[in-house]
């Protein structure tokens, strides 16, 4: 039976750009320092609980977003709050609240839809450099 404290100590995961990465610390290593290795075991079960986050938005219009379809009329609640907001014939205190207040509810229904997706699960599997 594996003991879970040895197997916390022994693993650690990092994030790099949208990847997660799982190494499992060296316990061979001679000089004392911490090196960090790729993980050994393999065919293990591994149980992840993240939340998943969009892509940033990138200057390349012919990119789709992966917010869902539902929530892209949010953004547009947001800019025309903010367009609101600017000095000069269009600026109007009252409709950028209304437009927030859209924005909002948009947010929260947002986040509802993201908890109820959660997904996990996957294997560790050796990576040679």
């Amino acid at each position: 039976m594996v003991n879970i404290n040895e197997t916390i100590d022994k693993f650690f995961w990092f994030v790099n750009g949208n990847r997660i990465g799982i190494v499992e610390k060296n316990e061979s290593n001679i000089d004392g320092t911490d090196k960090y290795i790729s993980p050994s075991i393999s065919g293990a079960t591994l149980r992840l609980e993240y939340t998943s986050r969009p892509i940033p938005f990138d200057p390349d219009l012919t990119k789709s977003s992966e917010l869902p379809d539902q929530f892209h009329e949010a953004l547009g609640f947001k800019v025309i709050a903010e367009l609101y907001r600017l000095p000069g014939d269009g600026f109007n205190l009252q409709l950028a609240q209304y437009y927030d207040a859209l924005y909002a509810e948009q947010v929260r229904e947002g986040k509802k839809y993201a908890s109820r997706n959660k997904v996990s699960g996957g294997y560790i599997k050796p990576v040679d450099y």
